[in-house]
């Protein structure tokens, strides 16, 4: 996935978000009757801000702010992660 690419264009997400998983660890998503994944907390994070509105540049900003970390530093994980959701049928673009 490349960020000129992708930066403009809005991810939503797929699926429901129906518990934590039983150690607390990671976050149970439901997509379909037959397809629930168990996310990490990143992952969960970022697929929870793909609301349709922002932008994945905004999303890269954001968790950039949060982590108070510079956008260089969090731009490939977060597109290694949006690429994982979008493999998942998790996210669309």
């Amino acid at each position: 996935m490349n960020f000129e690419e992708v930066k403009d264009l809005k991810p939503q997400k797929i699926g429901e978000f129906l518990d934590k998983s039983e150690d607390g660890e990671g976050y149970i998503v439901k997509v379909s009757e037959d397809k629930v994944y168990e996310l990490a907390p990143i992952a969960y994070y970022v697929w929870d801000l793909c609301d349709g509105n922002k932008t994945v540049d905004q999303i890269v900003t954001q968790i950039s702010q949060e982590a108070n970390l510079s956008v260089d530093q969090v731009r490939d994980p977060i597109l290694m992660v949006l690429d994982e959701l979008k493999k998942a049928s998790l996210i669309s673009m």
